[in-house]
């Protein structure tokens, strides 16, 4: 049983180049991007420890995101170097925590993150206990974004709306929309003016799962907060009005600035 055998939390690395993001790429679009491999990272670096999603799988279990908090300095340009350290974190309640810092190729911070994640069984889509499914990992690196997961505010019932259809590019392996989907959605759905800025933080909380053919709403209601913009927002299930995510952005006053995390 893993709890038996506790594993020091070693940072995994990992590097890319940014990708050209074509029309409509501005600082949102190149943030999911970077979000994106984030992910990836993670998924692979669980693989190395022995618990990623295929060896879940065979136990009937899953890993679902439930809560990601970012702070950005800055986004990468295509063809810029990415470094991304990513590392167990320790628990939360029912989470796996783990955290994130991604530098440029001169080791200027870009992002850090921290996220929260839930063993889901298969069967049930019901949460599942991490133990005995997850090592107990020992002398964690400093958090990079110390966040207790309280509950986001949702936006005003008559906020703004805008719609979403889930296809078959949004599935993932767990037979749902990715985390990274509901993600777009939100940056689309933001005004216009928010859109060519660069977000300044994101914290998401994800509540419910929806599968191919689902129509999704977004509500979005926008704010001032801290000099800058702030964006409440709720993804929901047409249908049913079930809450699938929740989110809070923050956005830069002036989009040629660069923030500090």
């Amino acid at each position: 049983m893993y709890n038996l055998f506790p594993m020091e939390a070693i940072p995994f690395n990992e590097t890319f180049a940014m990708p050209a993001t074509g029309e409509g790429g501005g600082p949102p679009r190149r943030l999911l991007v970077v979000l994106e491999e984030m992910m990836e990272t993670a998924g692979r670096h669980a693989e190395i420890l022995g618990v990623g999603v295929r060896d879940l799988h065979a136990k009937g279990l899953t890993w679902v995101l439930a809560r990601l908090h970012v702070r950005i300095a800055d986004v990468p340009e295509a063809g810029e170097t990415v470094h991304i350290a990513t590392w167990p974190a320790g628990r939360h309640r029912l989470f796996a925590v783990r955290d994130f810092q991604l530098q440029g190729a001169a080791g200027n911070e870009l992002l850090r993150a921290s996220s929260a994640w839930a063993l889901m069984n298969l069967e049930t889509r019901r949460p599942a206990r991490l133990d005995p499914h997850l090592p107990v990992f020992t002398r964690h690196p400093a958090r990079m974004v110390e966040d207790d997961f309280a509950a986001l505010p949702p936006p005003y019932p008559q906020a703004g709306r805008h719609a979403y259809r889930a296809d078959a590019g949004d599935i993932d392996i767990n037979d749902h929309v990715n985390n990274t989907v509901y993600l777009d959605w939100a940056l689309r759905s933001a005004p216009e003016s928010a859109r060519r800025r660069l977000p300044r933080s994101l914290e998401a909380a994800f509540m419910g799962e929806a599968r191919l053919g689902d129509a999704v709403a977004c509500l979005s209601e926008i704010g001032r907060a801290d000099g800058g913009t702030v964006l409440l927002q709720s993804l929901q299930d047409e249908a049913s009005g079930r809450e699938l995510t929740r989110l809070r952005t923050y956005w830069q006053t002036d989009s040629k600035s660069k923030s500090t995390i």
